[in-house]
């Protein structure tokens, strides 16, 4: 039996192949089979040759089974955005593509390591160069050198990075997963860049495809067999397995491709809720791409110390109940449990129980069987995901520009910073909506759970009150169907995030304790003041029936926020001149009939909600609530406080 290390760069080796045109022997570059019938490779290797449309047939190449055989291939997806233009730098995050052959064919297929950074400084390249003969198979010790951000690693060779190698995989010999593919030659003292296969996530959908075809594939090879990739896997020094409660490559192999038969998580929120529940207050924070698949949750959980059986074995049972909430008799989940089930018997007895015992939290619990009228809002560490925009405008700007920063508060006290602009000249307000689509749809897609968007809250100064943010339409609505109609729509003061006072977190506690929730009117010029704010009931939410960014509206929000309310509700549509119409009244009745139907004050953001989505559906032009936005400032929640430091400056 080779040398693991030797057996793996082997096995590397016959999966890579060269890419060339149809019509000749030339070569573009390399790629490597990572499923079935698909071939990884850089982006930039075919943008050159391939024309609008992707249509163009090409060949690939390998010294595996085929024998060399050229197969013909069509690009099926790459991640450059637009049309690329061939002499343009690519970015390393945007640099792969998909290869799809047209004919069937035996190939090898690389193992794709679960780690979105090598766990050694030594790895191994594979590619195909040019020489006196034609195409020759090339095959290279490297060492890593750091990560060159996010997406790009460092790898250095002795001997150099040759011509074509580009598209090839790039070996981690401490793990004896593929980790990287080569992307450039061009660096000082015999360095090379190579794109992270965590950048595969971009593909989305096709990837968790091509990636479910990947793990069933080895799965399907035995994962004992003496010269796979999982039996050369524990033969290395970090791969040994001594004992039943440590995980083995063959373990993993074995759950992944159970794993591949399950049908994909509603989003990211049930794999990071899921993974949460198992490892507590050791939750690690995923990388810049959510995760999309059970499969990812499997390598959130692989720390490299280690991990004991049982940690996995836990995760893996709840992903068996979350399939079963949406197929009761779901086979494959049967199948997942049963081996679950087996491989306990390996476990030590005093931890059995943790897995047998296993429960869901809550938030995935399936609510198919017991409908609620309204979804409460989210309150602090009760484990509900909440995406935040905070918009701060350019005080000197005319018209107005905003720096902006998209949060994720994940239901459990930490807010995370997925993107964010707070350099430059900001964004006008008519470019708001285009460019937090992409950051908002990444948000969306941690937070929301199955059955449960995720609610979006907007912290801005009072005065942008009246920018009708749950009417903006982004990638995950479609282009015709609003955001405050699919999830929850709050606004938050900016102004605040600097500190609550103790009105408004006793009047909050005393709303949220309220066994009514009653509108009260603020005073609009010509008529009786009635109660005054300061002195109105703990159920009591301010109705202002028209907009709040200036003139009578702009003095009423300002009563009601310094008189501590966190809730209140207001039109941000035109109001004709000083006196009100019998829109106002239709408003006033119809915010306090919405706030009479909600048993608590937690219930009205989704009350809101609902309605919307009913006059959407009907298309009831002029409804009260088309316009009417809601202030949801809660102290229990405090925005994280500005981490922009000021800079004098003369």
């Amino acid at each position: 039996m080779p040398h693991p290390e030797n057996g793996l760069t082997a096995l590397a080796g016959a999966a890579t192949v060269a890419l060339q045109p149809a019509d000749d022997a030339a070569l573009w570059g390399s790629g490597f089979f990572i499923a079935p019938g698909w071939v990884l490779t850089c982006a930039h290797v075919l943008a050159p040759h391939l024309r609008p449309g992707h249509g163009s047939v090409f060949h690939v190449r390998g010294s595996g089974p085929a024998g060399g055989r050229p197969t013909a291939a069509r690009l099926e997806a790459w991640l450059l955005e637009g049309k690329p233009d061939p002499r343009a730098p690519v970015p390393p995050e945007q640099d792969l593509a998909l290869v799809r052959l047209l004919d069937p064919m035996a190939h090898d297929c690389v193992w794709l390591s679960d780690r979105a950074a090598p766990a050694s400084h030594r790895g191994a390249v594979s590619g195909y160069t040019r020489s006196a003969s034609g195409t020759s198979p090339w095959v290279a010790d490297v060492e890593f050198a750091g990560a060159s951000g996010p997406f790009a690693l460092r790898v250095v060779s002795g001997a150099g990075l040759p011509a074509g190698l580009s598209g090839g995989p790039v070996l981690d010999l401490g793990t004896g997963g593929v980790v990287g593919v080569v992307r450039s030659r061009r660096l000082p003292e015999g360095a090379g860049l190579a794109v992270s296969t965590a950048a595969l996530h971009g593909f989305g959908p096709l990837a968790h495809r091509v990636l479910a075809a990947h793990d069933t594939w080895h799965a399907s090879r035995g994962p004992r067999a003496g010269d796979g990739w999982a039996a050369l896997q524990e033969r290395l020094p970090g791969g040994r397995v001594v004992s039943g409660d440590q995980w083995s490559p063959a373990d993993r192999c074995t759950a992944l491709g159970l794993l591949a038969d399950l049908p994909p998580p509603e989003g990211a929120g049930p794999v990071l809720q899921t993974v949460r529940t198992v490892l507590g207050e050791g939750f690690p924070r995923p990388g810049r791409l959510a995760p999309r698949s059970w499969r990812d949750g499997h390598g959130l959980l692989d720390g490299g110390d280690a991990t004991p059986a049982v940690v996995f074995l836990h995760y893996l049972q709840l992903v068996a109940h979350c399939a079963r909430q949406t197929e009761p008799d779901s086979p494959a989940a049967r199948r997942l449990a049963d081996w679950i089930d087996v491989r306990l018997t390996r476990v030590a007895p005093f931890l059995r129980p943790l897995v047998v015992h296993a429960a869901l939290p809550s938030s995935l619990l399936s609510r198919r069987e017991e409908p609620r009228e309204a979804v409460p809002f989210p309150v602090a560490g009760d484990g509900y995901p909440v995406v935040t925009v905070e918009l701060e405008p350019l005080f000197y700007a005319r018209p107005s520009r905003f720096y902006w920063r998209v949060r994720l508060d994940d239901g459990h006290g930490e807010y995370r910073t997925l993107a964010e602009e707070h350099v430059g000249a900001g964004v006008r307000a008519d470019e708001l909506v285009p460019r937090l689509a992409g950051p908002l749809a990444q948000a969306f897609h941690f937070a929301d759970l199955p059955g449960q968007p995720a609610p979006l809250e907007v912290a801005l100064p009072a005065e942008h009150f009246d920018t009708g943010v749950h009417r903006w339409s982004t990638q995950d609505t479609g282009p015709l169907r609003p955001l405050g109609e699919h999830r929850s729509v709050v606004l938050r003061d900016l102004d605040r995030r600097d500190g609550l006072t103790v009105r408004v977190r006793e009047r909050w506690t005393a709303l949220h304790r309220a066994e009514t929730l009653t509108a009260l009117r603020t005073s609009p010029p010509g008529r009786s003041a009635g109660v005054p704010l300061e002195r109105s009931g703990p159920g009591t939410v301010p109705v202002i029936c028209r907009p709040v960014g200036g003139g009578e509206g702009r003095r009423m929000l300002g009563e009601a926020l310094d008189a501590g309310f966190g809730v209140a509700l207001w039109c941000t549509g035109g109001h004709p001149g000083t006196d009100c119409t019998d829109f106002c009244d239709t408003m006033v009745r119809g915010a306090g009939a919405l706030l009479e139907q909600s048993r608590t004050a937690r219930e009205l953001p989704d009350r809101l909600r609902q309605l919307r989505h009913r006059i959407g559906a009907t298309r009831e032009e002029g409804h009260w609530a088309e316009t009417v936005a809601l202030l949801w400032d809660d102290p229990t929640r405090p925005l994280p406080a500005d981490d922009i430091t000021p800079l004098d400056s003369p």
